[in-house]
Order: C-alpha cells, then sequence, then structure tokens
C-alpha cells in the first residue's frame, strides 16, 4: 500500500533560503525497502553543481533525528548510498517524515588564526563521507581504512 514521506532538507545556498523550509514528499510502497527510498529521496534534494563530492545525510523527522544513512553525489548524480541503519521495509520502520543535512567539502573545516574555515576536521578520514560519517557519530574502527 503507497504512503507518502514528507522530505525536508537543508538549504544549499542564499538563494534557495528564500524557499525555507525545502520540503517535498515522495511516495513509497509498504515492502520498498530504506535504500529504494534513499534513491527517491535523492531525486528530491537540491542539485548542486560541485567539483567535489556532496553528502547528504538522513534522518528521522528532524535534523538532530536519528541518522539512517547517507547518500554521495558526484557531478549531480547519485553514486552512492550508505545505510547506518538495517535495510528494512518501509512498512518495518515506519518513516513518515526525514531531514536531509547537507555537506560538502567546506562543510567541515574549522576556521584557522585568521577566522577562515581553511583546517579540516577529521584529518584521519580520507573521503568526506567518512568525515560525515565521524562528526554524525556512526563511524566504526573498521570503516576508516
Amino acid at each position: 500500500m503507497p504512503y507518502s514521506i514528507t522530505v525536508e532538507r537543508d538549504s544549499v545556498c542564499m538563494g534557495d533560503d528564500v524557499n525555507a523550509p525545502n520540503t517535498t514528499t515522495v511516495f513509497a510502497n509498504d515492502d520498498m525497502h530504506l535504500s529504494t527510498a534513499f534513491s527517491l529521496i535523492a531525486d528530491k534534494v537540491a542539485k548542486v553543481n560541485d567539483t567535489h563530492t556532496i553528502v547528504w545525510s538522513v534522518h528521522v523527522n528532524n535534523k538532530k533525528g536519528k541518522p539512517l544513512g547517507m547518500f554521495e553525489v558526484d557531478n549531480m548524480e547519485l553514486s552512492g548510498v550508505t545505510l547506518f541503519v538495517p535495510d528494512q521495509t518501509m512498512k518495518e520502520l515506519g518513516i513518515k517524515k526525514v531531514y536531509c543535512r547537507y555537506f560538502c567539502k567546506s562543510t567541515l573545516m574549522q576556521p584557522d588564526k585568521d577566522g577562515r574555515l581553511r583546517i579540516p576536521m577529521y584529518p584521519e578520514c580520507p573521503t568526506l563521507g567518512t568525515k560525515v560519517m565521524k562528526y554524525l557519530k556512526v563511524l566504526n574502527k573498521k570503516d576508516r581504512s
């Protein structure tokens, strides 16, 4: 039986703030797995033209909700999905609303002595995806390599 999932997301630029909150709806079936729903959600977030990877983390209900997983976007195309929870059906999960958080290369940077965002957080993490997982506290030791 189909049902709707409300998708809210971060703004990606000042012009995008005009439309905030950025909310849309995706339609899922009870037997659809979370990984498939992520592909639908990825189609609904802002397309950002960036030469670097973009990561969107997906949380239950709001920005501070439990992280379900993330998807990576390269050249405005979905390039990978990582789940932080088992890939259950949407019926089993009972999710009706998600929030997508935007991460880009500069998101996880710290200010230098001049106040400019130039010092990378988590330099031990080789990719933006692993930095996001560490930031969200879902990174296991085995995932760092």
